[in-house]
């Protein structure tokens, strides 16, 4: 039985310190009885153990009293609680240094990189490659354990100090490159080298081969076993993390939690999503959480994009500082706890399909995405999303949409996504340059033969032309261009492709008395295809990063010109304001959920206590037979006028079920 795939779970982390060696094991399980929560994960080994473990290649917390591990397996299985083994391999205790220098990653000088009383081991060396087997082999073989997790994984190089360490330069990485490219490994990160571009495939390859190598030996030993880490090979449950960072550039991404959900949900059909709710504010700062409401928030957007609930803190429960946010937690599990039978059916009813560029767990410049994102939730136009990577089946198929949006994607990474958009019949809107190493899809979808990039040039505008598409421009004639953009050069006989939304050159720029000779140019902003919409500049990025309102309207008003309008893709209508977040999905048989999160207590920076939202109106596609409100205390009947009903008042969560 793969019970992460019959049922939605409930998970707290609690990343044990070695001083958590002597943790109070019936308070752990009073608190995640407490909490609702179903599984628990909880560190084991590697960097330290926490069982009584016999190998020589682990150490032991010297604060461990008795098995603490092996009392919590046993404790938390008679109380229904699954447990998932922590592990981090990254690093081992410092003494393994002189006996063991072949485990160690390697700086361009031949050192090893210390960090406190450890050093950092490497993927290709014989600690990762053959002792993490023996390790996960001693813990399953004692302990009926759930699942693994592995902490870290992959290459590293950052400490935990933001201190750049490098590409590891071991003897063991030099053999293996050498082997694969027969090439000598890169000692410097340059995105320009081919023979780094070879690296970056080299660390997909080996990591990917050593997870399933992982999974294999996990499986042989039972099946029934979750192996879970941020990577989507030779894995079960794809972890990733909702978190902030005292340091981190704004704009805050407060949908975090929504997008790596439903891009996880929606990609990989035979995997599920463990988005952590991270509790603390930033790695240095572990024992201060976020505000109870943003914390709130990204749980129940595991919830309604049809995710698993997750949700650490660092330590024991004993000793933890910050409770503040306890109280939050037991609100959201209970509730997903009580409708476990909603939550477990639950799928997207979306017609709009959103490409993203690549995997939350992956480094990346996500700017246009996360605009287009951020356009589509405050408009309330329900979409899905899916990874541009190749998998074994997709969950969100681009044949099951009415419109895909492609945002800043030069050329598909996934043949098999690029084959299926060559063969559907959904239209297209691409933004940003999308398909400009790609000439057939260009003409395809815009009757457009070649894409050349331009930087801009500051003081450049569009202008709003023809008024029939610009509804939303009856006062407002330019809309300021920054950031790159793209000229199209027409494709043969493509006559029925419209260019629209003309390019306005810079003038003068200096004191207002100079401020004169714009001249509006036949270069178009925007060509309309038979098939689709090319928008040639990066209007998510600029939404994303500058906010005005005009760049959200220009692409609702194209997105409008697609065949059946923005009204065909909608599940329903409604008037609520543009920071309530808003789901519909089916839930089973003949029934519909609707929830609503209310982001209104976002700054911009911080989040606190939504604005309570009062007598929102929802219309919907079809005339229900009965609209029930989802509260903690029971199912209630809701009154509703044809297809419509009212939301009397959202503080931060609703939900409703809809029976037809």
């Amino acid at each position: 039985m793969k019970w992460w795939m019959d049922h939605k779970f409930r998970m707290v982390q609690n990343n044990l310190r070695d001083i958590d060696g002597s943790m109070d094991v019936d308070l752990e399980i009073s608190m995640l009885k407490k909490f609702h929560a179903n599984v628990v994960q909880v560190g084991c080994g590697g960097i330290s153990a926490f069982s009584d473990t016999g190998l020589d290649c682990q150490k032991k917390t010297p604060f461990l009293q008795g098995d603490k591990f092996g009392e919590l397996v046993e404790k938390c299985h008679a109380e229904n609680i699954r447990v998932i083994a922590r592990f981090d391999v990254s690093k081992v205790h410092q003494s393994f240094e002189a006996s063991h220098p072949e485990w160690l990653q390697r700086t361009g000088t031949g050192e090893a990189v210390h960090y406190n009383d450890t050093v950092l081991t490497c993927v290709n060396g014989p600690y990762q490659q053959e002792k993490t087997l023996e390790i996960i082999g001693e813990i399953l073989n004692k302990y009926p354990v759930d699942g693994i997790f592995f902490n870290m994984f992959g290459y590293q190089t950052h400490d935990y100090s933001g201190n750049y360490v490098g590409i590891c330069q071991c003897e063991n990485c030099r053999k293996r490159f050498r082997e694969l490219f027969g090439e000598e490994l890169p000692d410097r990160e340059d995105e320009s080298s081919p023979v780094f571009q070879k690296y970056q495939e080299f660390k997909k390859i080996t990591v990917d081969q050593l997870l399933r190598k992982i999974q294999e030996g996990v499986k042989r030993i039972s099946p029934d076993i979750a192996l879970s880490t941020y990577f989507d090979q030779g894995v079960d449950i794809i972890r990733c993390e909702s978190n902030t960072a005292v340091d981190r550039p704004l704009p805050l991404w407060i949908y975090s939690a929504s997008d790596n959900v439903s891009s996880i949900e929606g990609t990989f059909a035979d995997k599920v999503s463990s988005n952590c709710a991270i509790n603390a504010v930033d790695i240095p700062y572990r024992f201060m959480g976020v505000s109870d409401t943003f914390n709130r928030i990204r749980m129940y957007e595991n919830m309604a994009n049809g995710g698993n609930l997750d949700w650490c803190i660092i330590g024991s429960f004993e000793d933890y500082p910050d409770r503040s946010n306890y109280k939050g937690v037991e609100t959201v599990f209970s509730f997903h706890e009580q409708y476990q039978d909603i939550f477990d059916c639950l799928h997207s009813a979306a017609r709009v399909l959103l490409i993203r560029p690549g995997a939350p767990y992956l480094p990346g410049n996500y700017e246009e995405y996360r605009g287009i994102f951020r356009m589509l939730k405050e408009a309330h136009i329900p979409f899905d999303t899916l990874i541009d990577l190749d998998t074994e089946q997709y969950r969100n198929h681009p044949a099951n949409y009415d419109l895909i949006i492609v945002p800043g994607i030069a050329r598909l990474k996934s043949e098999k996504l690029r084959a299926a958009l060559l063969k559907t019949r959904a239209s297209v809107i691409a933004t940003g340059g999308s398909f400009a190493e790609d000439r057939e899809l260009l003409e395809r979808y815009f009757g457009i033969a070649k894409l050349t990039r331009h930087q801009c040039v500051r003081g450049a505008y569009y202008k709003t032309v023809p008024k029939t598409v610009f509804h939303s421009f009856a006062d407002q004639d330019w809309v300021y261009q920054d950031r790159s953009f793209w000229t199209a050069e027409p494709a043969d006989g493509s006559s029925d492709s419209q260019p629209i939304l003309p390019y306005i050159s810079p003038a003068v720029f200096g004191p207002p008395e100079r401020c004169y000779g714009h001249r509006t140019t036949d270069i178009p902003g925007a060509v309309i295809g038979s098939w689709g919409i090319s928008i040639l500049w990066e209007v998510g990025t600029l939404y994303y990063t500058q906010g005005y309102e005009a760049f959200k309207q220009i692409f609702l008003d194209l997105m409008d010109q697609i065949r059946g309008g923005i009204s065909a893709l909608m599940p329903f209508v409604t008037d609520a304001h543009e920071s309530m977040e808003m789901f519909y999905g089916h839930g089973g048989d003949h029934t519909d959920l609707i929830q609503l999160i209310n982001l209104s207590g976002f700054s911009g920076v911080t989040v606190g206590r939504p604005v309570p939202q009062k007598n929102i109106r929802i219309t919907l596609k079809k005339t229900p037979v009965k609209v029930e409100e989802l509260t903690p205390e029971g199912i209630k009947e809701v009154a509703h006028k044809g297809n419509s009903f009212s939301v009397e008042e959202c503080g931060l969560y609703k939900a409703y079920r809809i029976q037809y």
